[in-house]
């Protein structure tokens, strides 16, 4: 914390850097960076502008694209004409909205912008009136979220609102590709992921917009023969391509060659523990004795 408006050369590399590595975006006017760390209790005092604007700025500009990043991510148009705008159609998200509210909530609420500044040790250089110094205002989450968005808002103004630039240094600075992955893995996935259910599962997500379709192909014993006890060789192949995964499982039988390589499908896209073997993320495996294990060779 400081209690004057001036910053060394060498905080301000400091200053420069962090900005740069956590938001993707180098801020080059100084007296941006400089507003962007002072309270309001220090400019009602000794003059010139506080962060309350670049704050404010920050604030809608942090709200805009963490809301448009949950729409493109769980929204969709539903209609009877290919998902498009032509005709009847209805804008939904694909559960409940509240869901989707409080994730939004979790990732712009004060206490997790102040985890960022914390995790960043930013506080250290906000500039302080004696009003903020007596009331240890640093320690408060209100006011160190109010530096992370006036942090953005000095971005924004600098890009001139910038709409790539924007999009790209939210994502940045909340990891918002990392909360989501960890949201679809908690709490936004399938309630039955067993084997018994994992074909079911992926058409029925498939139904609700969530993936497309998977796509199924089979090997027979006509083509694979039987293995040395006697089993028909049945091979399955299925194929998620907006996930970009590819699962292949060998088993005595169609239905379980099918089950377990829809199964390793859901595991490794909602990264969910292998219960019935071996983790991996091989493409090829065999099921036998009651487990699955990964073909290496």
């Amino acid at each position: 914390m400081k209690r004057r408006k001036s910053f060394s050369a060498g905080e301000m590399r400091s200053l420069s850097s962090i900005i740069f590595e956590k938001a993707g975006y180098s801020i080059k006017n100084r007296c941006l960076i400089v507003q962007a760390f002072t309270l309001n209790s220090y400019s009602a005092r000794h003059g010139g502008e506080g962060n309350a604007a670049l704050e404010f700025i920050g604030s809608r500009v942090l709200e805009y694209y963490v809301a448009k990043t949950i729409a493109e991510r769980y929204g969709h148009v539903r209609t009877q004409r290919n998902n498009s705008f032509e005709g009847d159609c209805e804008y939904a998200f694909m559960g409940h909205m509240r869901i989707f509210m409080n994730l939004k909530e979790s990732m712009v609420n004060n206490a997790a912008l102040a985890r960022r500044v914390d995790e960043w040790n930013l506080a250290q250089y906000m500039v302080v009136g004696k009003y903020g110094i007596d009331n240890q205002v640093e320690e408060q989450e209100k006011v160190k979220a109010g530096l992370f968005k006036a942090v953005l808002g000095a971005v924004t103004i600098e890009s001139c609102w910038n709409s790539q630039v924007l999009q790209r240094a939210v994502e940045k600075m909340l990891e918002l590709e990392k909360c989501l992955k960890e949201f679809d893995r908690c709490q936004y996935r399938p309630e039955d992921m067993s084997a018994d259910q994992a074909v079911y599962t992926l058409k029925r997500l498939a139904e609700q917009g969530r993936c497309q379709a998977p796509i199924y192909k089979f090997g027979s014993p006509e083509e694979l023969g039987y293995d040395e006890s006697g089993n028909p060789k049945w091979v399955c192949t299925c194929t998620m391509a907006d996930w970009a995964l590819i699962k292949q499982v060998w088993a005595s039988s169609k239905e379980l060659a099918e089950k377990y390589a829809a199964y390793l499908v859901l595991s490794e896209h909602f990264e969910l523990c292998n219960e019935y073997g071996t983790n991996g993320s091989w493409i090829a495996w065999k099921y036998e004795d009651g487990r699955l294990i990964p073909c290496r060779d």
